[in-house]
């Protein structure tokens, strides 16, 4: 009986091996195609150094008003977007009482955005003067926030910004 069960175990393997080795021959000549689902390029953003269209940035995106800190004191701001046209924008940045008129690019395939200080339009109550400065960032992953530095006749400030 021992001897057996010995057999017909060893003739289950033998037929399985069998089996699958005759299955794999019979596919040799069979090409493998895959096939992916189509994409509407038209809705996809496609950007250098991004890896989903969730990650990619467009300059229509900045529009409306971001908050946050801006400065060597980190003091609260906002930075209003008012006009795109392209990868250029325009808008006000306010803080402290002070109004700045702002024009800037923002770059999709980096990442980026460059910010200039172009006019003092007013100057907060507690404030002499305010030196104009050029500012560069960079976009969060979800694109939703700025981090960047600017500089101005005094040095270098931090500066960030969330969409509200």
């Amino acid at each position: 009986m021992f001897f057996s069960k010995i057999v017909s175990t060893i003739a289950f393997v033998g037929a399985l091996v069998l089996g699958t080795a005759a299955g794999f021959i019979a596919n040799l000549g069979t090409e493998i195609v895959t096939v992916e689902a189509p994409v509407d390029s038209s809705t996809v953003p496609v950007t250098k150094g991004c890896t989903s269209p969730e990650s990619a940035v467009r300059a229509e995106d900045l529009v409306g008003v971001w908050s946050g800190s801006w400065g060597y004191g980190g003091e609260y701001c906002t930075i209003e977007i008012e006009r795109v046209r392209g990868n250029k924008f325009s808008g006000t940045l306010r803080k402290e009482g002070a109004e700045i008129t702002i024009v800037g690019t923002v770059d999709p395939e980096e990442r980026t955005i460059f910010i200039k200080e172009t006019k003092v339009v007013r100057l907060g109550p507690s404030m002499s003067e305010w030196s104009l400065g050029t500012n560069t960032g960079s976009f969060s992953a979800d694109g939703r926030s700025l981090t960047g530095t600017g500089i101005d006749k005094w040095g270098e400030y931090g500066w960030e910004a969330a969409k509200e």
